[in-house]
């Protein structure tokens, strides 16, 4: 499997699915394999095991649904997902295809982010820098940085109102008492 077909439907999921599969398959590792085992998976997202398994099951069929042009699929029943993925676990340890076609697929294109990862990192990284330096995003920040000033001002003012106006008239209203002492 080729990275292009990978790296765009990597772009197309969402936003949790995606950090599940980076974390699990493309992250950086002191090991000669990219990504985390099953068990560091698990320990990174701090649940046991078996939600672990779940997680990247739901993540897995989003992005195999994507890299298949499909829309997403429908959420499936608790019992039947807690079992599939099980079933995908011991997919992903054996390296031996299956015999659910399914599960064969899904397994190759997970082990093809793993084959893939660094190049994946790679245009990650690019299109990050890219997002950061492009005119909308500076925009943006200082809109949002505006706003804050705004709602800062605001806030002061809500905040220090009766002062203030209190201060006000002691300087611009003329005093209607006489001198003090009579």
């Amino acid at each position: 499997m080729d990275v292009e077909p990978l790296f765009a439907a990597l772009t197309r999921l969402p936003p949790r699915s995606l950090q599940v599969l980076l974390a699990r398959f493309v992250a950086a590792s002191a090991g000669a394999e990219p990504g985390r085992d099953a068990a560091g998976f698990a320990r990174f997202y701090g649940v046991q095991l078996p939600a672990a398994e779940v997680l990247l099951w739901r993540a897995a069929v989003d992005f195999e649904a994507l890299l298949a042009h499909r829309p997403l699929p429908a959420p499936r029943p608790f019992p039947d997902e807690q079992a599939a993925a099980r079933q995908l676990a011991q997919a992903l340890e054996d390296d031996a295809s299956t015999s659910a076609p399914e599960l064969a697929s899904l397994a190759r294109a997970l082990r093809a982010l793993s084959a893939h990862a660094p190049a994946i990192r790679e245009r990650l990284t690019a299109a990050e820098r890219a997002e950061l330096e492009s005119p909308a995003f500076v925009r943006e920040t200082w809109m949002r940085r505006a706003a804050i000033v705004i709602v800062l001002v605001l806030s002061g003012w809500a905040y220090f109102k009766a002062d203030l106006v209190r201060w006000w008239r002691q300087q611009t209203l003329p005093s209607t008492q006489g001198p003090a002492g009579r």
